[in-house]
């Protein structure tokens, strides 16, 4: 039987893996239903990673009071965005500042998000963690868990935390605070706030 040569390009095209850049976010974006500020993402956003200059892919976790929170539904506001282990000191350390931070850049509608990918033990935060966490720092912003870090391993990828950055109005990383500091982070939010404005 001869080999019918014909069909060796299709064979060999599907063997070969997609590895293309297809945008991951192709559902129409629905604003959950919590008590948080949401507004509606242009259509055509696109999540991209955690560097500089990209924006910072969507999610939909659950927040403290056990409602779901998406992070794109704080676009148009600047977003510190917090990656944070209940376990890490120097994470204990930027949470005790998070909710003055947040006070004081409420005039420039500031969200101060914090991600919890594990509790004190490493494991999956429950509801009754965030609350902790919310309650042991008096926080007034909102906390999501991230079980099995589905969304925030791509950020902290040696498991070095807290990660902390700076998002502008429309989802881009502005700065990566590094390290992660109270007065580096006012820096980095004055920095991004100075642009935006500069931008206008």
């Amino acid at each position: 039987m001869r080999f019918p040569w014909p069909i060796l390009p299709l064979l060999l095209a599907a063997c070969v893996p997609d590895l293309g850049t297809s945008p991951v976010d192709t559902a129409a974006w629905i604003a959950p239903d919590n008590a948080w500020p949401a507004t509606s993402p242009p259509a055509d956003l696109v999540g991209e990673g955690f560097y500089r200059g990209q924006v910072v892919p969507d999610f939909r976790l659950l927040d403290q009071h056990g409602e779901e929170v998406s992070l794109w539904q704080f676009y148009g506001r600047p977003v510190v965005l917090d990656i944070s282990t209940m376990w890490c000191g120097p994470c204990q350390q930027l949470a005790g500042g998070a909710d003055q931070t947040a006070q004081d850049y409420a005039g420039d509608q500031l969200i101060y998000l914090t991600v919890l990918p594990e509790n004190v033990h490493g494991e999956d935060p429950s509801t009754h963690d965030l609350l902790a966490w919310v309650d042991q720092y008096g926080l007034d912003s909102p906390v999501v868990a991230d079980p099995g870090k589905g969304w925030s391993a791509p950020a902290v990828p040696r498991a070095q935390y807290p990660f902390v950055a700076v998002l502008d109005a429309e989802m881009r990383v502005a700065a990566r605070v590094d390290p992660p500091t109270d007065e580096n982070l006012r820096a980095a939010i004055d920095a991004v706030l100075g642009a935006t404005s500069s931008a206008r």
